[in-house]
């Protein structure tokens, strides 16, 4: 991986929610690939990790290659564009007289007026369908038109379905040989295949647990392929080659589409498969002629664009999990690599010297976490990270215009401002401007004792049976170093993904000695709140740590549980590690309590709150 492959996918991993199956991008320049990437994994039960040679449902992006099919037949003489399809399908037959007029013209650039879709075999999870022509031809027998052929344009599948059928009516082949042995086979895209030819060298990804999709609809959404074949795809479109001719694509290109409103500016730039063959984005500088093209099927998203004033090629695909926009993440990408070229392509965003980067970009600490500001190309995101692999990003998404950091979108700015030796990040809202965070540094000092205690766990000992925090946030800590920060360590609190006050506690702490640490920040308005000052001591040979008005006990040091019931007369909690499977709880006095906390720390069954215990094998339990 390069380093600028190594910047982006950060940049998509920062936007990206915890539970998601896989996103993978591919940017060409110059035919050569310049960031490729997978990220994620390839779907249950396996999850396996996401590899570049991974597949990606592409769905309508398939209609390009349709259009290049058909272009190779009219090259060679055997179609004519504007010659009606019944001349190469005779068995095509309407109610509405007026399909004998349909052209591959109309199918290709979304005027021919058919219905849309059939859904009958769009999306299935095995081949067994014996005859998908046979049901086509059924289906729009039974089908009327929505407009005289050439009206105006809608976007339509059934019309490529039916370029896909002359495709191979006329050439002999079964379509999917067709694409392969004229298209995927000649630029060297072995992973690019629709669903009856697929290569199982190249795994399909299934977001979450669903069942691998494969679409039978195949010259309107059927193929599948890895996003590097899909770039070099994208740039037969840059120049000349064997594939299709120059006036061909220049045809394709073409502003193709129909409108009968005078105020619609983006119907008619249909092409002949493309969705737009002048993408404009305000701001961005993309220059003139950008062909866009889109995917969506019943797992993935897609965008496919070619931009010749950059020489570039971008393709990017993931599955909804990821519930990311792909077109304005993937020209965000693109932008910072131009960036490492030397071009600013983003209309608003402006540059920043290397030197201004080093000082503003880095590590900020909050009493509950580690907020990171990172600097991606005229990109500025403020990330804040937990040691439990938790991502939020509460600031994203900034453009830099001279003196701060800005969101148009949240109408907010961020900033810097130093004090003595401290430096702080700034937020402004809605006119006001306040510290949120102070920029980490190395510790004063540090002790041996503290290095000992990284990676060891303490859990709460000390509950009464109404408390109802310790259930959402506080019940156990775990030590950890800060990366990067000698002397900076963090207590981090094992609590409940959906806890309403924090979502994760990472606690900044400097060892005052070998036993007492500090919270150190000293940010203004609400950026020092809820400091933490632990006190470590031993008693019996056991460690304990006095830290956020609780007394936490060394987990190391706890008994396996036994089918232990509570104590006949009330005294301190009881806490236990498990060892094997619990199947019934002791029975809960009144005004007692029993909370089981897996092996996180986090609370997975408190008789306190409502809820059924589902058994488990290991974890703690606490007789409180």
């Amino acid at each position: 991986m390069n380093e600028l492959t190594y910047r982006l996918s950060s940049m998509v991993g920062d936007s990206l929610p915890k539970k998601h199956t896989s996103i993978s991008y591919g940017i060409m320049i110059d035919g050569e690939f310049v960031a490729v990437d997978a990220l994620g994994t390839q779907g249950k039960p396996e999850d396996s990790p996401a590899t570049l040679e991974c597949t990606y449902n592409v769905a309508s992006i398939s209609k390009i290659y349709c259009s290049v099919d058909v272009m190779q037949l009219a090259e060679e003489g055997k179609v004519d564009l504007d010659e009606p399809i019944v001349t190469y399908l005779p068995d095509f037959v309407m109610e509405d007289p007026r399909h004998r007029d349909i052209t591959l013209r109309h199918c290709l650039s979304h005027t021919s007026g058919l219905p849309g879709t059939q859904w009958r075999g769009f999306s299935v999870s095995d081949l067994s369908e014996p005859d998908y022509y046979r049901d086509v031809y059924d289906y729009l027998s039974k089908s009327s038109l929505k407009a005289s052929p050439g009206e105006y344009a809608v976007y339509c599948n059934d019309g490529f379905t039916l370029a896909e059928m002359v495709v191979a009516k006329v050439s002999g082949l079964a379509y999917s040989e067709y694409c392969k042995e004229r298209i995927t086979d000649p630029i060297g895209a072995p992973s690019t295949r629709l669903s009856d030819t697929r290569d199982e060298n190249y795994p399909l990804v299934r977001e979450g647990d669903k069942p691998g999709e494969l679409l039978m609809i195949q010259g309107a959404a059927g193929m599948t392929t890895n996003m590097t074949d899909l770039c070099r795809f994208g740039n037969l479109f840059l120049g000349g080659n064997q594939v299709i001719s120059m006036a061909s694509m220049e045809e394709m290109a073409k502003p193709q589409g129909r409108t009968f409103l005078s105020g619609d500016d983006r119907t008619e730039l249909f092409g002949l498969g493309w969705d737009n063959v002048d993408f404009r984005d305000p701001d961005y500088d993309l220059g003139d002629g950008v062909l866009l093209k889109g995917g969506n099927s019943f797992q993935f998203t897609t965008q496919f664009m070619v931009i010749p004033k950059h020489r570039a090629v971008l393709a990017i695909s993931e599955t909804h999990d990821c519930k990311l926009d792909v077109c304005d993440l993937g020209l965000k990408l693109l932008s910072v690599a131009m960036m490492d070229r030397g071009i600013n392509i983003h209309t608003r965003g402006k540059t920043l010297t290397p030197e201004e980067i080093q000082a503003q970009a880095g590590t900020y600490l909050v009493p509950s976490g580690i907020l990171n500001f990172k600097v991606t190309g005229v990109f500025a995101d403020a990330v804040k990270e937990g040691t439990n692999g938790s991502k939020t990003r509460p600031y994203r998404d900034l453009l830099w215009n001279g003196d701060s950091w800005e969101s148009l979108e949240d109408r907010i700015a961020i900033s810097f401002e130093g004090s003595g030796d401290d430096f702080f990040m700034m937020l402004t809202r809605k006119g006001r401007t306040f510290p949120i965070a102070m920029k980490a540094k190395e510790g004063k000092q540090d002790f041996q004792f503290w290095r000992d205690r990284v990676g060891k766990s303490y859990i709460a000992d000390d509950l009464s049976a109404n408390d109802m925090v310790i259930h959402e946030n506080m019940t156990a800590f775990t030590v950890s170093e800060l990366p990067g920060y000698r002397g900076i360590y963090l207590l981090s609190f094992a609590q409940k993904e959906d806890s309403d006050v924090y979502d994760h506690y990472d606690a900044p702490v400097t060892p005052l000695d070998d036993h007492r640490g500090q919270g150190f920040l000293k940010t203004p308005t609400n950026g020092s709140r809820d400091l933490l000052d632990p006190r470590f001591y031993a008693v019996g040979g056991v460690e304990y740590c006095d830290v956020a008005s609780y007394r936490y006990r060394d987990v190391s040091s706890l008994p396996v549980y036994q089918g232990d019931p509570f104590p006949s007369t009330p005294r301190e909690n009881q806490l236990y590690r498990i060892g094997e499977e619990i199947k019934e709880l002791p029975a809960v006095p009144l005004g007692n309590r029993l909370m089981i906390m897996d092996t996180d720390l986090k609370v997975v069954y408190d008789s306190l709150f409502p809820g059924d215990y589902s058994p488990v094998d290991e974890g703690y339990i606490s007789l409180i």
